[in-house]
């Protein structure tokens, strides 16, 4: 259904390029094209892409899949260069050829949002929601 309405243009989705990046090798790297899903939390990307970066999981998340079922994913941190940044990020690791998107924590760590009407990412301003005066030094454990 998702893929019909893609291609129909009915629900507002688009594809983003990215180049993925292993953190420690940026040499081993690889582009290609991300649905922008803002119900996904992380970026996922397919098994095959992460170990052609040779980026390594580092630990397994719970994930709820659209169709309802639960399941326990692998993840790792890649670099993902978006919209003229080049920044870290912590991916979800899918199947081989499974989904490759573009999820909400990664969208706010690179500061942006989406513009469904014009199918496109555009900045937004990060905010710091302290009180301003109030002391934010570190206390000591105790």
């Amino acid at each position: 259904m998702l893929e019909w309405a893609e291609r129909r243009g009915q629900m507002g989705t688009f594809r983003v390029e990215v180049t993925v990046r292993n953190l420690q090798d940026p040499g081993r790297s690889r582009s290609l094209s991300l649905l922008v899903d803002t119900g996904a939390t992380y970026t996922t990307l397919p098994r095959d892409v992460v170990e052609a970066v040779g980026c390594q999981p580092i630990g397994q998340r719970r994930v709820l899949l659209a169709n309802g079922r639960e399941e326990e994913w692998p993840f790792g941190a890649v670099s993902l260069t978006l919209e003229g940044q080049k920044l870290p990020t912590v991916c979800l690791i899918g199947p081989n050829g499974g989904p490759a998107l573009l999820g909400t924590v990664t969208l706010e760590e690179f500061a942006l949002s989406v513009d469904p009407v014009a199918k496109r990412l555009v900045p937004v301003r990060s905010y710091l929601t302290a009180h301003v005066g109030a002391d934010l030094r570190p206390t000591p454990a105790q």
